[in-house]
Order: C-alpha cells, then sequence, then structure tokens
C-alpha cells in the first residue's frame, strides 16, 4: 500500500513540474518578448538552459528521495524507469511554452541556440531506437511523434494535477485519501 502511494507522490510530482515549469516559462517568454518586446531568441537562449536544469534537477532529486527511502525494490526500479522514461516529455515542456509564445507572436524560434540544440539530442538519444526497428531514416516523422507524445503526456498530467486541486477545493482535502508518500 505505502509503495503505491509513493509511486502515486512521485507522478503528482510529476504532474506539478510539468504544468510549473511550461507556466512559468511560457509567462517569461510572453512577458519578455510581448511585453517588452525582447527577441525571442534571446529569451528562450536565457530561459529554456535554466528550465532545462532545474527540472533535471528536481526529477533526480524525486528519484534520488525514492532510491534512498524505505520503499521496496521494485517501487524504487519502477520510479526510477519512470523518471527516465518521463524526463525527455518533462524537459519538452518549456520548449512548447516557447513555441506557443512564438506562435503567438509570430516569430521563428528555430535559430535558438537551446531550442535547436534540444532538438540535436533528442533526435539523437530517439534515432537509435527508431533505428532499432527500421532501416529508413525516420527522424523528422519520429520528432513529429515525440512533440505529439510528449505534449500528450504533459496535458495528460497537467489535466490530473488541476483536477486533483479543483476536487480539493470543492470537498476538501488533497482528495487522495493515501497514507504519507516518502
Amino acid at each position: 500500500m505505502r509503495d503505491r502511494a509513493v509511486i502515486r507522490h512521485r507522478l503528482s510530482q510529476y504532474s506539478a513540474l510539468w504544468l510549473g515549469g511550461f507556466l512559468l516559462v511560457l509567462i517569461i517568454a510572453a512577458g519578455a518578448s510581448l511585453v517588452a518586446r525582447l527577441d525571442l531568441i534571446d529569451v528562450a537562449d536565457l530561459v529554456l538552459p535554466v528550465a532545462f536544469v532545474l527540472l533535471g534537477v528536481a526529477m533526480a532529486y524525486g528519484v534520488g528521495a525514492t532510491v534512498v527511502s524505505r520503499a521496496g525494490l521494485a517501487t524504487k526500479s519502477l520510479v526510477t524507469a519512470l523518471g527516465l522514461a518521463l524526463l525527455l516529455p518533462l524537459l519538452w515542456a518549456p520548449v512548447l511554452a516557447v513555441l506557443v509564445v512564438a506562435a503567438i507572436g509570430g516569430s521563428v524560434i528555430e535559430y535558438s541556440t537551446a531550442y535547436a540544440g534540444f532538438r540535436i539530442v533528442v533526435s539523437q538519444i530517439i534515432y537509435p531506437l527508431v533505428s532499432l526497428f527500421t532501416e529508413s531514416p525516420l527522424a523528422t516523422a519520429v520528432w513529429a511523434m515525440f512533440q505529439v507524445a510528449a505534449s500528450v503526456v504533459g496535458f495528460a498530467a497537467s489535466a490530473v494535477q488541476v483536477w486533483k486541486a479543483v476536487r480539493g477545493f470543492l470537498y476538501g482535502g488533497d482528495g487522495d485519501g493515501d497514507v504519507e508518500a516518502a
């Protein structure tokens, strides 16, 4: 029972991280580029690396806290595997926020060093996985699938987080009913 609560707690934290990373970068990028009229490429080159580091450290802290906790080996392994599998969708949140601001402002983001670096690193991770299953060059299609999958994962995680907050507001408490998680 406690191990399930730990997993649910970590997934809830992941949801909050995704939504927080997206909204914070969205607000900063929109404020800087749309309101203050700074170049979005410069803003992205400043904001994205900081967001990547902060989100990565937060994810590592959550996984690390579980690994050193008294949770069972299966729980530790599952949280670690989920942390690795969900890291790229988590890092996609601030990138998606900058892309939203770029779409609203009618600017292009492809010349951002941070954005280009993110795409290159993701391609270097995903392409070898795709090449295990096929020999044809599907990098563009895989990138598009990653964007859709990461956005769906992030949206679902955010929707769950928002629903929990609304449910807690309407019915009182946090709505989990679980024991305190590590």
